[in-house]
Parts: C-alpha cells; structure tokens; sequence
C-alpha cells in the first residue's frame, strides 16, 4: 500500500524540518486468512512447541455499581435546585458529593442513571484471575518483513501477546508481554494455544494480513528546537487565519498501527517514557492503534489503492478500523523499548 506524499508546499513553508525525520514502518493490516508463518495481527504465532505459553496473574479490573439511597439522591436534587449559576456548585453541594463518594468507596469514579433508572455510583475493584490467565496473541511482526522493527540481540521476529482485561498496574489496559526470537531457532511449532477468559472484546484482534510500507514522519511539535516549533506555531495560526486546512500532526505524524518513528502526544503533551530497569530512554517499538486514520487525517493517510472508497462502500468500516482492536478512550497504545538492557524491557503509554 502506498501513503500519499508530504504535501510538498507544507514542508516547504517550515525550513529545516526535513533534517528531523525519521522512518517509521506503518502495517497497515487488512482482515484476510493468516499463518504463523506470515507477519500478522490476531494470527496463530510462530511458538515452539518446547516454551510455555504465556500467562497473566496481574489482578484485573472491572466496573461495579453501587445502589445510592433514595434520600440522598434527594439532598443532591435539592442542593443542585439552589444553583444561581449553572456550573458553580451551592452551599452544601461539594458535601454531599463527598458523602456519595464514600458511601461508593475505593474506586469510585462518579454516579448516574440510565434511561431514568435508578442513581447508582459506579467504581473500578481490582480482582485476582481464578488461575493464570493465557494470553491472547495480538501481533507477530518478522524483520524481513517490517524495516524499521528492532533486532535485539540480533533478534528478527517479534511476538506481541496480552491478557484481555483491564488492569490497574497498566493504566487500565491489557497486560503487554513481548517476546523476541530468531526465526531460525524455532523448528518444532505449537499446534493449538491455551484459551483464557475474555474480560474485554475489543482486546481480540481480527486476523489481518500487514501490507508494511516504510515512510518518513516529523517529531511532535513539543520534540523539535524551539525555532523550529515557532515556526510550526506560526505556520498553524497562518492557516487558520487564511481558512487553510493545515494541522501540523494530522499532516507529518503517521496515524494508525505502525512501527519506529515518532509518537503523537496530542492528549497530554510530551511526556518521559523511562526504561523500566535502567530509567534510561527508550525508542517507540509499536503503535497499537484503534484505528488506521479519522475524519480529520483521512485523505492524508488513506492509501493511494482506497482513496476512491466512501462510506457507501461495504469494506467501508473494515478499511478505517481493521483490527477491530480498541484501546483506552479510542485511542492507541505506545510500546518503548530499551536496547541497552537486557531482556529488552518496555514502557507502555496510552494515548
């Protein structure tokens, strides 16, 4: 598949970008039948037959409710009926929110009804697995296959397994375990995995076939000299003035599954992604995405083969979310990696 280019003029107007790119490898998976032969997302992996399959014994989380009384639902209505103004809270209001909020207990994260159900507080209880929970194999990445992988030890096959719950320990998302091989070390193949149990769907990935493409991206603004990203401020309120339709992330930042690169920190800013073991830093390995591009980066990252379909088209959905993985509020999970350590521990980041 081919990404449509850099638009030509935009990388003109911010001199000096060029010299910070960086390849990234983007994967673009499509469903279609796979082996544990190919790279793949959701596919059966290249396991000897001779190693344990991986397991999970990190307490998960779930969603519980909990019944709040009739009588302080009505202190809440009558606090929130003395409001003078809308969003600023009346005299005694802050206190009965603190009262639900113990009453909810540990893990409370907020209260409400559904379709004028009763008022129930919600939280988030940790909760051990019954026995170790197999993994799920989301991905099997192979370097003849994706240019920009890492090749630890002289590792060239990449093995990407997690446990489908939400855990606490990873900022509520799956447990991520990476393994790095040698294809060639692997003779005698695992017929059929362990199945665990399931605590979130959107954490069993489709089968996709990866159509690797290796492009040049730029660093997220906060990453570049200070003169640079003047410029790149610059240039963004220039368009906006001129109703252009420019924006610098949705223009030089590869969305989607991809591998190596730079990482968009557009919901929190720049943040560190310390090695784990050594505190020193990493590099991004892999991009877990929810979905291949969105309304506001469609036509810059949409392949070339695809730019004539629209939502009319039946593979429409299958196109932008091939994986059918979602992860945090629809956005994507970022694995940093360090080559200096052995082991190549990782640092994880939901974006």
């Amino acid at each position: 598949m081919i990404t449509p280019p850099v638009p030509a003029d935009a990388l003109a107007r911010l001199p000096g970008l060029a010299a910070h790119g960086r390849t990234t490898t983007r994967l673009h998976p499509r469903p279609a039948a796979v082996t544990a032969l190919d790279s793949h997302v959701g596919g059966p992996l290249r396991w000897p037959t001779d190693e344990p399959w991986p397991t999970c014994d990190t307490p998960y989380v779930v969603r519980e409710t909990v019944p709040i009384p009739t009588e302080l639902v009505a202190r809440l209505d009558a606090a929130k009926a003395r409001r003078t103004v809308g969003h600023v809270l009346a005299e005694g209001e802050a206190e009965v929110h603190d009262e639900i909020a113990r009453l909810v207990g540990p893990g409370f994260t907020g209260w409400g009804s559904t379709n004028g159900g009763p008022v129930v507080g919600h939280r988030y209880v940790s909760r051990p697995h019954p026995r170790p929970n197999p993994m799920v194999a989301l991905a099997q990445l192979r370097a003849a296959d994706v240019p920009d992988l890492p090749r630890p030890g002289g590792a060239d096959l990449l093995q990407v397994l997690w446990c489908p719950f939400d855990h606490e320990d990873t900022r509520w998302g799956p447990c991520v375990r990476l393994h790095w091989r040698r294809e060639v070390d692997v003779t005698e193949l695992l017929a059929e995995p362990p199945r665990g149990d399931v605590g979130n769907d959107s954490y069993l990935p489709r089968p996709c076939r990866l159509h690797p493409e290796q492009i040049v991206e730029y660093p997220y603004p906060e990453g570049l000299p200070d003169g640079l990203r003047a410029q790149v401020d610059a240039w963004e309120e220039e368009d906006e003035d001129e109703d252009e339709d420019y924006d610098y992330v949705d223009t030089f930042m590869a969305p989607g599954w991809k591998v190596g690169g730079y990482a968009n920190w557009s919901v929190t800013d720049l943040l560190p992604t310390p090695c784990p073991r050594c505190a020193g830093p990493t590099v991004l390995a892999l991009v877990i995405d929810s979905s291949e591009y969105d309304g506001g980066n469609r036509d810059r990252w949409r392949p070339v083969e695809e730019q004539g379909i629209d939502s009319s088209h039946p593979d429409w959905h299958l196109l932008q979310e091939p994986t059918g993985v979602a992860v945090g509020r629809y956005g994507a999970l970022r694995v940093f990696v360090c080559l200096r350590c052995p082991e190549t521990p990782f640092h994880l980041d939901v974006q």
